[in-house]
């Protein structure tokens, strides 16, 4: 089910020729029917990845600024490297946000959105692998992208050509001007209160029976179509957390769980690393016997100065050897951890924060219940007569 190099607007760059450590990767072999639309390259990728490694493009300026709404935030992207062993990464894959600008304006993090994945392809300049050349590409295509640059948008245009392979969605959520709407990023009592993606395989069209979508759900998903989900369990894993994983649509029984650590975000993100253990549902907590999900503190100046700026983060997604996992669970399991970096580190663990009387500066964030509740150092402000 895959789109070959015939389809319309399509081509295909086999990374095989990019990437001479591929060259010799054998082909594997990918089930006769599915919803994954994966080239079988990319199946056979995934199939021997150790690794991936997902970096989140710098985003400052806003995407629009003379129009209603001002200064609307731009839409996540992602680069995904995937790593046939422990010691290399090759980027494999982009991840670009879909969303309501209104919304994403109004409700960001909590916003509806879809995450479109597509092959990676390469131009000279783009695939470098340090920080500080990311770093300069990024800042780079943010304000040329702003600026209607030339090479910016030529490059957005050509991944839009191409058929997404598999898209990541948030189908619900906070939404400005529509009720009813999820409440997210409170205590998840109810179906209304969880959060959650689902990942289906292949491109999607805004059309709802037959007309546009409204405002933040534009999306009509295939039930056929599903390959798995990644949804909040009630109560949100208590004092942890916590991402339950299922496959197709079948999300009453879960084969797996995402649990994070007690404390995250804020101050905390410039010196500590994070786990996100994934484990089969029926293991003891924490096991990580699935694969780590790992939030990576800054590695060099450049993303420290990033993390201080802006909300774009690192990644690592190592998957235990020991489990031989499918190709459907690692997209799955990359799923989730998209999904975290929604919930918990994309501006909704901001560093400090003011009001009329003191300065908060938010040392780290517990979640209670699917609430984040912050630890804070309160910096009174000078307030009296003079």
């Amino acid at each position: 089910m895959y789109y070959p190099p015939s389809a319309p607007g399509a081509f295909y760059v086999p990374l095989s020729s990019v990437y001479p450590a591929m060259a010799g990767l054998r082909p594997a072999e990918m089930p006769p029917s599915g919803p994954c639309s994966l080239n079988p390259e990319l199946w056979a990728i995934l199939d021997r990845a150790e690794t991936l490694s997902i970096r989140q493009h710098v985003k400052v300026l806003p995407k629009k600024c003379c129009t209603c709404p001002p200064c609307v935030p731009q839409e996540n992207s992602y680069s995904i490297y995937a790593g046939l062993n422990r010691d290399d990464a090759f980027e494999i894959m982009r991840a670009d946000e879909v969303s309501d600008d209104c919304n994403r304006c109004c409700c960001k993090p909590y916003h509806p959105f879809r995450i479109e994945l597509r092959q990676f392809i390469p131009v000279p300049g783009q695939g470098v692998s340090s920080d500080m050349s990311h770093l300069t590409q990024d800042f780079a295509n943010d304000f040329n992208s702003w600026a209607a640059g030339r090479k910016a948008e030529e490059l957005k245009m050509l991944y839009k050509q191409q058929p997404a392979m598999v898209s990541i969605v948030r189908n619900n959520g906070q939404r400005c001007c529509r009720c009813p709407c999820k409440m997210l990023d409170t205590f998840v009592c109810c179906a209304c209160c969880q959060d959650g993606v689902t990942v289906v395989g292949g491109p999607m069209d805004d059309i709802v029976n037959g007309k546009p979508g409204e405002r933040g759900l534009p999306f009509s998903i295939v039930p056929e179509n599903v390959i798995g989900k990644a949804i909040q369990p009630i109560l949100g894993g208590v004092c942890t957390p916590t991402l339950h994983l299922s496959e197709r649509n079948d999300d009453t029984n879960p084969y797996g769980k995402l649990q994070g650590p007690y404390c995250f975000g804020g101050w905390s993100e410039m010196c500590c690393d994070f786990n996100f253990p994934i484990s089969y549902f029926k293991s003891p907590n924490k096991t990580g016997d699935i694969a780590l999900v790992k939030k990576l503190k800054p590695s060099s100046f450049g993303l420290a100065v990033t993390e201080l700026i802006s909300d774009a983060d690192v990644y690592s997604l190592q998957f235990n050897l020991n489990t031989k996992l499918t190709v459907p669970q690692k997209l799955t399991s990359l799923a989730a951890q998209i999904l975290i970096d929604y919930m918990l580190f994309d501006g909704s663990t901001e560093k400090c924060t003011q009001d009329d009387s003191a300065i908060y500066c938010h040392m780290f964030y517990c979640s209670c219940f699917g609430c984040l509740w912050p630890c804070d150092i309160v910096i009174p402000k000078n307030s009296g007569s003079h």
